[in-house]
């Protein structure tokens, strides 16, 4: 083989081997990139004045006629989230074809809260985090 195809071969393949650590990398320093694909997590921030004593995460669905339902799979996470805390939960929840997340809290005042965090997935895959305050919830979702 002549010598500058070789050295042309194997230049190449540096490039190419530096090309795709660099792409490794930049996408390690992303944390959030590889969270889209695995297992559903929630994050739920507290920013009210009242601790967060309960939340439920299940499964939504339509019923025969197109209304979103609860479905059969829930999680119940019971350890309480203080006021300007925040928790991590990592409900184990199995769908059926496409659907959404919904959690529901109660929260040290009595309220009791549902709101959908997850507004579309076929495998309960992807996060969400959930910004709890006074007069407002914030939803940021990654879903798929």
């Amino acid at each position: 083989m002549n010598k500058k195809i070789l050295v042309s071969i194997i230049a190449g393949s540096v490039i190419l081997v530096l090309i795709a650590v660099a792409g490794v990398n930049s996408l390690k320093g992303n944390s959030n990139f590889f969270r889209q694909f695995q297992s559903f997590s929630l994050t739920v921030v507290n920013q009210s004045d009242y601790d967060i004593i309960s939340v439920e995460t299940g499964i939504l669905q339509s019923d025969a006629s197109g209304n979103a339902v609860e479905g059969n799979s829930k999680h119940l996470f019971s350890k309480v989230i203080e006021s300007g805390q925040q928790s991590v939960i990592k409900p184990r929840l199995t769908i059926n074809n496409e659907g959404g997340i919904y959690m529901k809290y109660m929260d040290s005042s009595g309220k009791e809260v549902r709101k959908t965090v997850c507004s579309y997935t076929e495998s309960a895959s992807g996060y969400s985090i959930v910004t709890i305050m006074n007069d407002k919830i914030e939803v940021e979702e990654k879903c798929s």
